[in-house]
């Protein structure tokens, strides 16, 4: 299992690097100019590169784990008018930790979104409304084996001066596989481990321009499978343009927050004081990381 989850974290990897590098590579050749992101159909891509350190808490059972990532990133508008995201981590854990002690203590997370507006305003940024598609996947966290999410939907949004405003709704498909090292301690066997659905997510995002080099962006967004809730994600993050220190370069401070149900695991004619399928339903992911866009 540890190894095909290496082997899975190391391909995804390898086919971002992959698109990176060729989107790069056409954009050299078609341009002599520095690639900027742009909204028309000129196709021009930003690639960002990010290095920083991590902790991941889980307050339940007083849990903090330390550790190093990397990141890249390419963003822009394809020909078509399609705006493209493809974005991958990979995280290096300091891993002397009671939360799972046959965790291997390295692990990914990988998304791609795209984006086109089906209405927007004469004026650039105003307002939108588009549809949206997202992939997200975090493979082999502490006690996450695999995190698996595609959706399609719709999104608004709008700016009123240094505030921006935004919603998203989709329907897509939703997976969640416990790993199986604590589990296994708690009575549960291999066919328990895995949730999946077709779930509704609805979001919401905000941003503030404080100053030309310096926002504040949060965002929450959650799953439900009909009326179950599944999971909840609330991010916020700290971003200062440090261009004039170092070129192209910001300084990033973020928390994300992840909240599990995890009542969908829990067996069939559960007594009450049951064992769940893990001591602890929340996760804290907090980086600082310096990101470079090229």
């Amino acid at each position: 299992m540890k190894n095909r989850i290496l082997i899975l974290s190391v391909l995804q990897l390898v086919v971002l690097g992959s698109l990176a590098s060729s989107l790069a590579a056409e954009e050299a050749a078609s341009s002599k100019a520095p690639p900027v992101i742009s909204q028309s159909s000129s196709g021009l891509f930003t690639t960002h590169y990010a290095a920083g350190v991590q902790c991941v808490t889980v307050p339940d059972v007083d849990s903090n784990t330390f550790g190093v990532h990397v990141s890249g990133l390419v963003e822009g508008t394809l020909p078509s008018g399609i705006y493209l995201e493809m974005d991958g981590s990979i995280f290096l854990d300091y891993d002397q930790d009671h939360l799972d002690p046959h965790h291997t203590p390295i692990w990914t997370m990988v998304h791609l979104g795209l984006s086109d507006p089906i209405a927007e305003s004469k004026t650039p940024g105003a307002w939108h409304f588009s549809w949206v598609g997202d992939i997200d996947t975090t493979l082999n966290t502490g006690g996450i084996e695999l995190d698996f999410k595609a959706t399609p939907g719709v999104a608004a949004g709008v700016k009123w001066g240094i505030l921006s405003l935004g919603a998203k709704l989709g329907l897509g498909y939703f997976m969640l596989e416990i790993d199986d090292d604590v589990p296994r301690e708690r009575g549960y066997g291999r066919d328990d481990l895995r949730n999946h659905a077709w779930a509704i997510t609805p979001a919401l995002n905000a941003t503030l321009q404080f100053t030309p080099h310096f926002k504040l962006t949060g965002w929450a967004q959650e799953w439900h499978d009909g009326g179950t809730w599944l999971e909840t994600k609330y991010f916020a993050a700290l971003d200062w343009d440090l261009s004039r220190i170092i070129p192209h370069a910001d300084l990033l401070l973020s928390v994300e927050t992840t909240q599990y149900n995890l009542s969908p695991y829990a067996p069939t004619n559960a007594q009450p004081g049951y064992l769940p399928i893990l001591p602890w339903d929340d996760e804290r992911l907090i980086k600082l990381s310096v990101d470079v866009k090229w």
